[in-house]
């Protein structure tokens, strides 16, 4: 982790192993995560413009790419969700949460696992076989997108029980073409 080297990663600053306990150290990002600043904002200024969303979907997916195609062995993340993207003060993302991260070698990108990420997140496959990919973090990227697109949670459970936002993107989407053609 901490050769970890991307403007949008958190970096590792340091460590401490003593009495059985382990702790890391990374650097102080500000302005909370992602997810907070989508659901938990309560007044407009913290609300995130479509210039910051943009900003944030291509950062964190520049981090991804640096994780997936530029590190060697690839690494992949695992638990890729809005509450592991912190912003800082010019709403710039940095990835973190990258204890579950595992090291891949480039020719076998399939990482068997215990149970990890976050539910809603994580791609549908990962439940059957148990193993997370490169795929299964651009999955849960693609959730993460939509998250920031439509301003809901993966799992909105105020608008029905279990009722996931991929069923809301399609009505977002017809919006989008709606407007396109107007």
């Amino acid at each position: 982790m901490s050769r970890f080297r991307h403007p949008n990663i958190v970096t590792l600053s340091g460590y401490c192993v003593e009495h059985g306990q382990r702790l890391l150290v990374y650097e102080y990002i500000g302005n909370g995560t992602l997810h907070d600043m989508l659901h938990f904002a309560n007044d407009t200024s913290n609300t995130l413009s479509w210039n910051a969303r943009v900003r944030v979907a291509l950062g964190t997916a520049r981090a991804l790419e640096y994780l997936h195609e530029v590190c060697l062995p690839s690494v992949v993340h695992r638990n890729l969700k809005s509450a592991n993207i912190l912003l800082d003060e010019e709403l710039n993302p940095h990835l973190s949460d990258c204890g579950l991260a595992a090291l891949t070698p480039s020719t076998e990108r399939k990482v068997s696992t215990e149970v990890v990420g976050s539910f809603g997140y994580s791609a549908p496959e990962f439940a059957l076989s148990g193993a997370y990919t490169v795929k299964s973090d651009v999955y849960s990227f693609g959730v993460v997108m939509l998250e920031l697109l439509t301003g809901r949670k993966p799992l909105d459970r105020s608008i029905f029980a279990r009722h996931i936002i991929s069923y809301d993107f399609s009505h977002v989407y017809l919006i989008l073409l709606t407007s396109e053609s107007n």
